[in-house]
C-alpha cells in the first residue's frame, strides 16, 4: 500500500505579517580541525550558502560569476567563531560535530551583490506558516509545533538553508475543529484558506507526497496565490529529503521573485520613483511611529518624509528605487498596510491595520 503524506504550507505572517531573519548573513559548515588551512577550504562553501538566502533566486545565483567573489571571502568576513554541533546540519551530519559559523558584513556583501547586478532579499520577508498532515498508511495527524518527526526536521532544514522564516500550527482545539487531514488531501481550497486566516495566510502551498518503490517518493506540489486565482503546479521526486528540499527550493524561488529586483548604483542614485503615499488610520504617536518605521525598512524605499498629519490620516512622500510594482506585492503580502480604494499614479492611497 503506497504512503501518501500530504503537506499544506501557507505563508503567512503574526501581527507584523512578516519576520526579519536575524542570521541572513551567517551560515555555518562542518570542519576537521580549527587549522587555517581548514578554515580556507570550506569558506567559500559557506559564503555561498549566505549568498543563496540573501539573493533569493538560485537561478540568478548560478547563472552569476561567483568566482572572484568565492576568492575575496576574507574580505568580507565580519565574525567568525568554532562551535560544537548540538543538532545536525542535515540528515548526512552527526551532531557532535565541529563546525565553523562565519558572519558576514551586510553592506559589503549587499554592495558585491549590486556590483555584479544581482539582486538582494529583504530580511523582512513574509512568514510562511506550515500545515504537514501525514498518512502513512496506518495512523493520520497533522504536525504541530511541538511535535518530533523527520518531516518537520526536513522542512525546518530547507527552510533555514533558503532564508524562508516558517512556522507550524500550535494545534489547538480551534485548528482541529476548523481543517482536517482529509481537506489537505483532498485539496479542498474553501476550508483550506478558511483555516489559514487564523495565521493570516497570503499564499497556500499544497504538496501531496506519495511513497513509491525504494524510499523514493514523489510531491505534487500546487501554490494558491491572491485566494487561488493564480495557481502553480511542479514535481519533486527522490527521497523524503532531496524531494522535500527541491519543493522548497522552488518555492522559494518563486517567492523571492517576486518581491526582489535588480537595482544597480547608477539605478539607486537616478531612476527611482517619487511617490505620496496616504495612510488612514493613524490615530496617535504609536500609530505614526509603527508606519513611519515599518515604511523605512522596506528594501527599495529612500528618502522617506512626513507632507502632513491630520484627520487620522498620515501623508509621506517617498522615493522607490527600481520597479514600483515590487513596492506594492511588498505591501500587499506584509499586510501592516492595506490599500485603501483605487491608487492615483501620483498618491498611492491605504489604511494602517491593526
Amino acid at each position: 500500500m503506497h504512503k501518501i503524506i500530504f503537506i499544506l504550507l501557507s505563508l503567512f505572517a503574526t501581527n507584523s505579517f512578516a519576520a526579519e531573519l536575524a542570521d541572513l548573513y551567517q551560515s555555518q559548515a562542518v570542519v576537521a580541525n580549527q587549522d587555517d588551512q581548514e578554515r580556507q577550504r570550506v569558506s567559500p562553501d559557506i559564503l555561498r550558502q549566505v549568498l543563496l538566502k540573501v539573493v533569493g533566486d538560485s537561478a540568478a545565483l548560478n547563472a552569476a560569476n561567483l568566482t572572484p567573489i568565492l576568492a575575496n571571502v576574507d574580505a568580507l568576513v565580519e565574525r567568525a567563531e568554532y562551535q560544537q554541533l548540538q543538532e545536525t546540519l542535515d540528515d548526512a551530519t552527526p551532531a557532535n560535530q565541529l563546525a565553523l559559523s562565519l558572519t558576514f558584513n551586510e553592506s559589503a556583501v549587499n554592495q558585491v551583490l549590486t556590483n555584479n547586478g544581482l539582486p538582494i532579499w529583504s530580511k523582512m520577508r513574509p512568514d510562511v506558516m506550515v500545515w504537514l498532515a501525514i498518512d502513512d498508511g496506518h495512523t493520520k495527524h497533522i504536525v504541530a509545533s511541538d511535535d518530533e518527526t523527520q518531516y518537520k526536521k526536513v522542512v525546518e532544514q530547507a527552510a533555514v538553508r533558503r532564508g524562508l522564516p516558517i512556522l507550524l500550527p500550535i494545534m489547538d482545539l480551534q485548528d482541529q475543529i476548523q481543517i482536517s487531514i482529509d481537506d489537505i488531501s483532498a485539496g479542498l481550497a474553501a476550508p483550506i484558506q478558511q483555516a489559514s486566516q487564523r495565521y493570516g495566510a497570503k499564499i497556500i502551498l499544497l504538496a501531496q507526497l506519495t511513497h513509491l518503490a525504494d524510499d523514493d517518493v514523489k510531491i505534487d506540489w500546487q501554490s494558491l496565490i491572491d485566494d487561488g486565482v493564480a495557481s502553480e503546479q511542479w514535481q519533486s521526486q527522490g527521497n523524503v529529503t532531496t524531494a522535500l528540499q527541491a519543493g522548497i527550493d522552488q518555492f522559494t524561488d518563486k517567492v523571492s521573485r517576486d518581491f526582489t529586483q535588480v537595482v544597480t548604483d547608477q539605478e539607486q542614485n537616478t531612476t527611482s520613483t517619487i511617490s505620496t503615499l496616504e495612510i488612514a488610520n493613524v490615530r496617535d504617536y504609536a500609530d505614526y511611529s509603527r508606519a513611519m518605521t515599518y515604511l523605512g525598512r522596506l528594501q527599495y524605499v529612500s528618502d522617506l518624509q512626513m507632507v502632513s498629519m491630520e484627520n487620522e490620516t498620515l501623508a509621506v512622500t517617498l522615493q522607490i528605487k527600481g520597479d514600483k510594482s515590487v513596492f506594492v506585492r511588498t505591501l500587499a503580502i506584509e499586510h501592516v498596510i492595506a490599500k485603501e480604494g483605487d491608487n492615483a499614479d501620483d498618491v498611492m492611497r491605504y489604511r494602517l491595520l491593526p
